[in-house]
């Protein structure tokens, strides 16, 4: 009797262990198959909405891997939830060259007091390798007392669905960056120029066009030759990103004829007024110091009210240059309808 009971126990508690392991193994399958649907609808969602960037992307990785903190690195720039003087950011962007270099996860428990730092290298498609917000690892923070191996195995499977992110708005960016950018100056081009000032048309900030032409620039290609038109060409735009603001964007129009545009705080406008008087005579300083050749710009600045259409705007903007030429060039004309 004694050795039945002790049978029919162990029968028992085999039947419990089987039932609780398939009842694990369903838990787990529907887990996988939840977080699953949810990683289709995250791609889907980054897929179809343009606006989403590496910034939205760093969000969605705090909130679905319940990380404290995270921190992208890329050749050029850090996207981080933390604010650049936290003491956290300080330090792993001080420890940012040994994250580049990994080609594996890697869990660190030294980076950063009381966290566990889980590093991940992040791949790119060929397609994006020349941007240069190229994402190259991810470093997500977690307190100690949290991390164990579950929700380690979760994140080396979520981070898949991140880094297929990653690449679609890399490439999307990469793409707009071709479609958008002159070939020969790199600044942005026409397309780019009719979507970026409907955008400023429409912001309800008052902006300022700048619209620049390059003086006897036909001279400039037969006398000295394409190549050397070339490096007039390049060197403009060069100036112009090197002497507006950080938020200012320089486009090529077509041929020798540059514009730049931006919103412009009304309290600030003498400032940006008083600036730009001086770019002739810089200009030209410059482009002899660096070209050794004598070259100028004729220069028109609106700076108008928003809710004007396009063509509207840009006519005004147009016979301010042409006032600029007709003056004997090297100069500019201005008009402020803010006044």
């Amino acid at each position: 009797m004694e050795v039945r009971m002790n049978e029919f126990d162990r029968y028992q508690m085999t039947a419990e262990k089987l039932k609780d392991e398939i009842m694990e193994k369903n838990r787990n399958l529907t887990r996988q198959l939840a977080e699953k649907d949810q990683s289709f609808e995250l791609v889907k969602m980054v897929h179809f909405n343009k606006d989403v960037n590496l910034q939205a992307l760093n969000d969605v990785l705090i909130g679905c891997t319940g990380c404290l903190h995270a921190m992208m690195f890329s050749n050029k720039i850090t996207v981080s939830d933390l604010h650049v003087g936290d003491p956290i950011y300080q330090t792993l962007f001080r420890e940012r060259e040994q994250f580049m270099d990994i080609d594996e996860l890697v869990v660190n428990k030294s980076i950063v007091e009381g966290f566990t730092a889980i590093v991940y290298p992040v791949g790119v498609s060929d397609l994006v390798e020349g941007h240069h917000h190229v994402v190259r690892s991810i470093v997500m923070l977690y307190p100690n007392n949290r991390m164990d191996d579950e929700l380690l195995g979760f994140v080396k499977s979520f981070m898949i669905v991140t880094e297929v992110m990653i690449n679609i708005v890399l490439t999307r960016e990469r793409m707009t960056e071709l479609i958008e950018t002159d070939p020969l100056t790199k600044a942005f081009n026409r397309l780019a120029w009719r979507e970026n000032l409907k955008r400023y048309l429409h912001g309800g900030a008052p902006l300022y066009i700048l619209l620049v032409d390059l003086d006897n620039f036909k001279l400039i290609n037969d006398t000295y030759g394409h190549p050397k038109g070339d490096d007039v060409l390049k060197f403009t735009v060069s100036w112009l990103n090197s002497v507006v603001r950080a938020d200012d964007k320089v486009f090529r129009l077509g041929g020798d004829e540059f514009a730049v545009t931006g919103f412009i705080d009304p309290n600030e406008q003498n400032t940006l007024l008083d600036k730009m008087l001086t770019f002739n005579a810089s200009f030209k300083e410059a482009a002899s110091k660096t070209l050794e050749l004598d070259v100028t710009l004729s220069l028109g600045l609106l700076i108008a009210k928003s809710g004007q259409t396009e063509d509207l705007i840009f006519s005004k903007v147009d016979d301010l240059l042409y006032q600029s030429k007709l003056s004997g060039r090297n100069t500019i004309t201005i008009k402020n309808e803010l006044k």
